[in-house]
């Protein structure tokens, strides 16, 4: 069962590195295109409708394709100041609290990004900005970048408790 769970963990974490590659190229495509769309506006004198509404909604799977990824890098929001001083064992109990608390409001998440897909995608929801663009596609993209979420944040709560079993220190707190 161990091997099993190693494995599964292992093909997510390419996953999110893989989503993580996404959300890079998406926020480089961002910036690219403001600041085209400034020097086309600036320059020439044209404005470009798709900039603002294509980045902001651009910013959707950027942010949820990332979020897997940094908790794996041990990259995400951390308040460790009081949790460093306890020792290694109670921070190890502490993240998997923690992490199962974080897990039980991914779930309710995925609800909330399901009802979100499924609303734009029955009603062919589109967005108010003048280029009219449909939301399925970043309705769809934040319902993986929650589900995705939610595996990494099981794995992680498994390796908490493999980490409490062990008396290994796990830095993910």
């Amino acid at each position: 069962m161990y091997l099993i769970f190693k494995t599964a963990d292992k093909f997510f974490e390419r996953l999110s590195n893989i989503c993580a590659g996404i959300s890079g190229v998406l926020l480089v495509f961002m910036a690219l295109t403001i600041a085209a769309g400034v020097i086309n506006r600036s320059f020439i004198g044209m404005i470009w409708l798709f900039v603002e509404e294509w980045s902001a909604l651009a910013l959707v799977p950027a942010t949820y394709f990332a979020l897997g990824f940094t908790l794996r890098q041990n990259r995400h929001l951390r308040m460790d100041l009081i949790v460093n001083k306890l020792p290694v064992k109670w921070q190890n109990i502490l993240a998997v609290f923690i992490g199962a608390v974080a897990f039980i409001c991914l779930i309710y998440m995925i609800q909330f990004a399901f009802d979100r897909f499924f609303y734009s995608y029955s009603r062919s929801v589109i967005s108010p900005g003048p280029m009219r663009t449909p939301l399925t596609p970043f309705a769809a993209a934040m319902l993986l970048g929650v589900c995705l979420f939610t595996i990494d944040m099981f794995c992680f709560v498994v390796n908490s408790i493999l980490g409490v079993r062990k008396g290994v220190h796990n830095d993910a707190t």
